[in-house]
């Protein structure tokens, strides 16, 4: 008998203020980052999903209240 897979999120990802921002679950916490062109700015844990977005939008509206400013590694 076939039986449908059963999904559920553990991963969100948007994008604002120029940033990438992305919301993972681990078996203990969800984790929050936030990267510019593709390198991280900020990034955190949090006990809920809703935590951890509240706490990536503001670390990526920090970012942009700042002037948007990264540094990119020296090759």
């Amino acid at each position: 008998m076939h039986q449908s897979p059963l999904w559920s999120v553990r991963h969100a990802v948007t994008r604002i203020h120029g940033c990438d921002l992305a919301v993972t679950w681990r078996p203990d916490c969800w984790t929050w980052a936030v990267t510019v062109a593709g390198e991280q700015i900020a990034s955190g844990r949090a006990r809920s999903q809703g935590g951890a977005q509240d706490a990536a939008v503001l670390a990526a509206r920090r970012h942009a209240d700042d002037g948007g400013k990264i540094q990119l590694p020296l090759f």
